[in-house]
């Protein structure tokens, strides 16, 4: 377990409410343990506003804990539907929130975990 690098949890499959539990649990474990998480969200295949309201509440969680989590790269597939459909994003990918940035993040090279 380093603290210094980035890690990356993997979400993949259906993200929605049914996994929910699943992926809360592993974001806590990852921020537990690590300073710095990015989150993969490439290989979600299912997502809802459980989804968004869950990556939300830990990225939450890591600032008052004085840690960081992001999205290892800009959101695509059903999350980025999903974010424009309920208006996090404009039809471009651009945010229209304040805290859109979240939803934007540069592009970074790293490892996965």
């Amino acid at each position: 377990m380093t603290r210094d690098s980035v890690h990356v949890v993997k979400i993949s499959g259906d993200a929605g409410l049914r996994a929910a539990q699943d992926i809360a649990q592993a974001l806590r474990k990852a921020l537990a343990g690590h300073d710095q998480v990015a989150v993969a969200t490439e290989a979600i295949s299912g997502a809802d506003i459980t989804t968004i309201q869950l990556l939300l509440a830990a990225r939450k969680q890591a600032l008052a804990a004085g840690k960081s989590l992001s999205l290892a790269t800009p959101p695509s597939g059903v999350l980025r539907d999903l974010l424009i459909q309920v208006g996090c994003l404009d039809a471009q990918g651009q945010p229209l929130l304040p805290d859109g940035d979240f939803w934007t993040p540069p592009i970074r090279e790293g490892k996965a975990a």
